[in-house]
């Protein structure tokens, strides 16, 4: 468990920056034809995304690694992973610049609450079987 706390740290404020570039990203692709707006996808801010996550990612596989939980074994984080690959799916649905505003909304919602539902499960662990 050495190192878990810096780890735990690093993984939370990874998530938050990862929450916060997706609703940015979503916004700009949203206001940006009314406003002539700034277009995040012909700037060099479109990789930060992919840093941001790919850093997620890591903390979460170290947090597997030095952790004590399981994803077969302690079924919240199964389930969290579950919940991770459909937000995956939602968020590229919603920056697809291809459908329609109604249905990308749609998308941006879901993946939303699919990330309610992860920050759930990560801050309460809860008992589900």
């Amino acid at each position: 468990m050495q190192y878990y706390l810096e780890i735990k740290q690093i993984h939370m404020l990874c998530a938050y920056l990862s929450v916060s570039l997706f609703s940015v990203r979503f916004l700009l692709d949203m206001l940006r034809p009314e406003a002539g707006g700034f277009d995040w996808r012909a700037s060099k801010v479109r990789f930060v995304p992919h840093l941001v996550d790919t850093l997620l990612l890591s903390m979460a596989l170290a947090l597997l690694a030095v952790g004590p939980w399981k994803p077969f074994i302690h079924h919240w984080l199964g389930i969290k992973i579950l919940l991770l690959v459909c937000y995956i799916l939602c968020g590229k649905a919603a920056l697809t610049l291809s459908y329609a505003k109604s249905s990308r909304l749609g998308f941006a919602l879901l993946a939303l609450l699919l990330l309610a539902g992860i920050f759930y499960l990560a801050r309460f662990k809860p008992l589900l079987f």
